[in-house]
């Protein structure tokens, strides 16, 4: 689903469901949720915030390896971006990443801040 609010803000909610079934069983099933939202101050600068979610239930003993029953990740971003003129571009933004499963809640897993400059010679 998209959502365009004016000329200024555009809304996309998608989710996404998996599922998959072997010859012995069910093997996974996946949840992913996703919310982009981009609002365009002006010509040259916007804010862009994506925020993702994914839930994973898996049947242990379809696996070779030891795999957890439930997973959960969270994803955040958050990015800026200011067009000095045609050929200079300013990027500032952040993120991070949240994991989980069955026995341990979302748990902050890693952050990041960056600042990147795009130019042409």
């Amino acid at each position: 689903m998209e959502y365009k609010w004016g000329r200024h803000l555009e809304i996309e909610l998608r989710h996404t469901y998996q599922k998959m079934n072997v010859e012995e069983g069910h093997l996974y099933t996946a949840n992913i949720s996703r919310v982009r939202a981009v609002y365009q101050f002006n010509v040259r600068s916007f804010l862009r915030a994506i925020v993702q979610y994914e839930n994973t239930w898996k049947d242990p003993d379809l696996y070779y390896k030891e795999v957890d029953e439930n997973e959960a990740e969270l994803t955040t971003q958050i990015l800026f971006s200011y067009k000095v003129n045609p050929q200079t571009v300013l990027f500032v933004g952040y993120s991070d990443f949240h994991e989980g499963d069955q026995d341990v809640t979302l748990t902050q897993m890693n952050r990041t801040v960056f600042a990147k400059v795009g130019y042409a010679w």
